[in-house]
């Protein structure tokens, strides 16, 4: 029997895949969020599914929630997904659980354990976990999990409440976040609608990995040393479980005297140890995508010697990333360093095989799901150089 097969369907809109104790858990959940909500149910709230999502669903899951064009929707998160109970490896609800409308919706997520969309399309909600790799923006994937996997675990509980029509979705979560009310994640939300932390102006993160809050433009203004030598600068601010990657679009011919130029200042390193193997990746670089579909990423590292390079640990990325130390230890911590590197020859030395003839973007990453420390730094005066010509990057 397949696992999908084996869903239990409860007649109150509970999917639920779990063990006993974590059932427990998602069943005080579903408890909580359904006494709150009650008073507001056939007025406000038209349509509500309580679920939890174990780890263990590989395909999509239809939540039996019915959208048309234009209906509001929020989903709240809880819970953690455990990818390795061994290496302590353990992904937020945010990050993991994806959603779509109908059999070839957009995919998305929100970048925080709440978010109201407004549905483009009628159909059904469907979720599904982070999987190896999304192969489309509809919802292609590669990777299910393993049929026994003892080190694999836990879930989220996923709450989908579909707001009325003329409701005032934010008058509502006022209503629940009020100083008489209990609801956290109805204040939680009301923080978010605030406004969320918008990426840098022209970039934009990674369709595969989801938005985050990670990155921020700031206008440069002073150091210690007196006035900056640049305008802005991109903010690095990882709190810890991140995976953000952040491109720009910048073709340009990769030829044998390409050269990246950029100028950093890293605070925090999230890494304690080499970041070459999976329990250990969490970084912070600079990165170049080509149009074969490869990318080379520059890390500064927490120990592994400037010019070893290495190929993603993660499974699916192994396929397409490289990293190569750029700069290593704490000796220049808390300082604006520039760097030059020689594409063409780190590609050729670092990543081999035949050459790609573009270059198509250029990454910034901070990456810290893992070991879920914080990663601090700053990045500006980014250029692309081929001889005597220069093209800023931003």
């Amino acid at each position: 029997m397949s696992r999908l097969a084996a869903t239990i369907a409860l007649s109150i809109g509970l999917a639920c895949l779990a063990s006993l104790p974590a059932a427990a858990s998602h069943d005080d959940f579903e408890r909580a969020i359904k006494s709150e909500l009650a008073p507001l149910a056939g007025q406000s709230i038209v349509g509500l599914k309580v679920l939890y999502l174990s780890a263990d669903v590989g395909p999509w899951l239809d939540t039996g929630m019915e959208v048309r064009n234009g209906d509001k929707v929020t989903i709240v998160l809880d819970g953690k997904i455990v990818w390795s109970k061994a290496a302590d490896i353990v992904i937020t609800p945010s990050l993991s659980v994806w959603a779509r409308i109908g059999d070839r919706g957009t995919i998305f997520r929100g970048a925080r354990n709440t978010n109201t969309f407004v549905a483009s399309e009628n159909g059904r909600v469907f979720l599904k976990h982070l999987p190896v790799q999304w192969r489309d923006p509809q919802g292609g994937y590669e990777g299910d999990p393993a049929p026994v996997n003892p080190d694999w675990g836990g879930g989220a509980s996923v709450v989908l409440i579909k707001w009325a029509a003329n409701a005032d979705t934010k008058v509502e979560l006022r209503k629940l976040a009020a100083p008489t009310g209990t609801s956290t994640w109805a204040a939680a939300e009301l923080e978010r609608l605030k406004g969320e932390v918008p990426a840098p102006s022209g970039w934009h993160y990674l369709w595969q990995l989801g938005p985050w809050e990670t990155f921020r433009e700031v206008a440069a203004t002073t150091s210690g040393s007196g006035a900056l030598p640049f305008a802005r600068y991109i903010d690095l601010d990882s709190k810890g479980g991140d995976g953000a990657i952040l491109q720009r679009d910048v073709p340009k011919d990769l030829t044998p005297t390409t050269h990246l130029e950029w100028t950093w200042r890293v605070e925090r390193i999230p890494a304690s140890t080499a970041e070459n193997t999976l329990p250990t990746h969490d970084y912070v670089s600079i990165g170049v995508e080509f149009d074969n579909g490869q990318d080379l990423t520059y890390i500064w590292s927490h120990s592994l010697p400037v010019g070893h390079s290495f190929r993603c640990p993660l499974p699916g990325w192994d396929k397409r990333e490289t990293h190569l130390i750029a700069r290593s230890g704490s000796g220049d911590l808390n300082k604006w360093v520039t760097e030059k590197r020689n594409v063409f020859d780190d590609y050729k030395t670092a990543v081999g095989g035949e050459m790609p003839k573009r270059i198509t973007r250029v990454w910034l990453l901070g990456i810290t799901p893992f070991r879920r420390a914080q990663a601090k730094a700053q990045f500006a005066d980014m250029w692309l150089t081929d001889g005597q010509q220069r093209a800023p990057v931003w």
